[in-house]
């Protein structure tokens, strides 16, 4: 239960409005007003200092699941601060939302001017639509606050969602050692296994004729050593992959070339704008020349030969007005 004691003579007690005896008759014109203010002030200002509260229990978890990083726990701790901060959010968005409706309604604005209505229906006047500023300016007022306290969430909710991710990599780092090493040793079992069952060729007690042969055993030991080392030599180059972080490589290279010939449309649509308006086939120089001529930021020869391949449909070398048929 939450119960908010305010300055004008009323607390807020769980959404109800409860009204004491002694009040502020500082300014009684204004009541209404200073009313509303005094609500909207408590909630700013009780959303501020749970903001406060969330940091140090934020900060306090972080720390913790940083030192059981390698522990499913670690992660999973995070996971209740993480939604009492987006309930939180959604709180303070409600509240937000509340007051953005009212700036956006300037009749809602002034009948909050109970009293000056009042007096200007005394007087049988009308009260200007105008009168409403010291409202809106009261409103964007707290309304900013509110703003600033969504941020502060939005960065609290960024640093679990961040240390979640971590630990997370962190976790199947962890597994994928734990996978290799599991595979090293399935390696090193065939490889042992491939004496095994030469010794166990030979162990049937079957005569094959190379009993007697000298030399005979070391040399079948050697083999089965050998056999059994070649196929981990084998097996490690294939896992290590230099070719697959060749291809990797390559491949991450292309994407950097697409990137940077990509980034810079308004080069490409000038260059390509003086191109179709020749009736001519586009060369392959021809094209380089007009890409230069636009004066790109990002595309060099690279980025040009990687265009130039992509927009030559037929492979013949040349773009012309069927290539872009063809492909639209």
């Amino acid at each position: 239960m939450e119960c908010l004691h305010c300055k004008n003579g009323f607390t807020f007690r769980d959404g109800q409005i409860l009204f004491s005896a002694q009040g502020n008759k500082k300014n009684e014109n204004n009541f209404e007003l200073n009313m509303v203010e005094e609500i909207i002030r408590e909630v700013c200002t009780m959303y501020l200092r749970r903001v406060r509260l969330y940091e140090p229990i934020v900060n306090s978890l972080m720390v913790r699941a940083a030192n059981e990083a390698f522990s499913p726990s670690g992660l999973h701790k995070l996971v209740p601060v993480k939604d009492s901060l987006q309930r939180f959010e959604m709180n303070c968005k409600g509240a937000l939302n509340c007051i953005t409706d009212l700036l956006s309604n300037d009749e809602d604005m002034i009948s909050l001017l109970l009293t000056e209505k009042a007096n200007a229906k005394a007087r049988n006047e009308v009260l200007p639509v105008e009168s409403h500023e010291k409202v809106e300016l009261l409103l964007e007022e707290y309304a900013r606050q509110l703003k600033s306290v969504l941020l502060e969430i939005g960065y609290l909710l960024q640093r679990v969602q961040s240390k979640q991710d971590m630990m997370a990599l962190q976790l199947d780092a962890y597994r994928n050692r734990m996978i290799r090493m599991n595979l090293y040793l399935s390696m090193g079992a065939i490889s042992m296994g491939f004496g095994t069952a030469v010794a166990g060729f030979f162990g049937m007690n079957v005569i094959n004729g190379l009993e007697d042969a000298d030399g005979i055993f070391n040399i079948i030991v050697a083999s089965s050593c050998m056999v059994g080392f070649a196929f981990t030599v084998a097996c490690y180059s294939y896992i290590d992959g230099s070719r697959t972080k060749k291809r990797t490589i390559e491949k991450l290279h292309e994407i950097e070339i697409m990137n940077r010939a990509l980034g810079d449309m308004p080069a490409l649509d000038l260059s390509f704008e003086m191109l179709l308006s020749d009736p001519k086939p586009i060369t392959r120089e021809a094209f380089r020349e007009k890409i230069f001529a636009s004066d790109p930021e990002s595309i060099r020869e690279k980025e040009i030969e990687f265009l130039f391949d992509i927009l030559d449909y037929n492979d013949d070398d040349v773009i012309d007005k069927k290539d872009f048929r063809i492909i639209s």
